[in-house]
């Protein structure tokens, strides 16, 4: 069950982001830059990037509206952010699964840094008063690599780990974008801790594939030389945890 707003539901989808859909035929998406920054709603209602909601209780920071039309019908998603790189392949350093680290339910994001702490894993959640939430938080502080905690806010905590000794090189190699010289047995380790397959765009990657190589030049119309990566090096402002942007 979603919140209704005259035919319009508005459902939480993940830790990141929330879908309008129902009538969005009643919605007026409004354009800067062929970028959507704000939703015209039933009733003089706006929702504007910057604006937070509160959606089954929870808040949503927009930052980034998409329109998506499918089968001729539209809904919208309305994003704090999209998944950082950090959360893709630093996160996996410290062991376990994405369900133990309760990826799809609570972590909005994972950082190399925060504010003056430069070189950790940071992890961005959504609080909990779920007991099983607390047992998850006693879970994390007995890693070998934490080093603290902080709440942000009533809804939002924030939990630090030093990178282990055994992933220096690799953590090295992939704030230099160099995915794919990242060592064999820690690629399999990303694969394996998001569930994807060796023939997942994620694998593809991580080892270089001819198809996606051949796959981003038909995009870029461009050759890429032989030594490319296939992926762009880290943006450090979306990797280094921004609390203004997503709080």
């Amino acid at each position: 069950m979603g919140v209704k707003c005259k035919e319009v539901i508005f459902n939480p989808k993940a830790p990141l982001y929330f879908i309008v859909s129902g009538g969005t035929l009643s919605i007026t998406p409004q354009y800067k830059d062929n970028i959507i920054v704000s939703l015209a709603m039933p009733e003089n209602h706006f929702i504007a990037v910057g604006d937070t909601l509160r959606i089954k209780g929870e808040p949503y920071k927009v930052n980034i509206i998409d329109k998506i039309e499918e089968n001729d019908v539209i809904t919208y998603h309305l994003k704090t952010a999209e998944r950082t790189k950090s959360a893709i392949f630093i996160l996996p350093m410290l062991s376990g699964t994405k369900n133990l680290f309760l990826y799809d339910t609570h972590l909005l994001n994972a950082f190399i840094g925060v504010e003056d702490i430069e070189d950790h894993l940071v992890l961005l959640y959504r609080w909990s008063s779920d007991p099983l939430f607390a047992k998850f938080d006693l879970a994390l502080k007995k890693f070998p690599t934490f080093v603290k905690s902080f709440d942000t806010d009533p809804s939002h905590i924030v939990y630090v780990f030093s990178i282990p000794d055994a992933h220096i090189k690799n953590f090295m190699l992939f704030k230099e974008g160099k995915y794919s010289k990242l060592d064999d047995e820690y690629k399999l380790k990303i694969l394996d801790f998001h569930n994807m397959s060796a023939d997942s765009a994620l694998s593809k990657i991580l080892f270089k594939s001819y198809e996606r190589k051949e796959e981003l030049e038909k995009k870029l119309d461009a050759e890429l030389p032989e030594d490319s990566e296939l992926l762009s090096i880290i943006n450090l402002e979306n990797e280094i945890l921004n609390l203004n942007y997503y709080l």
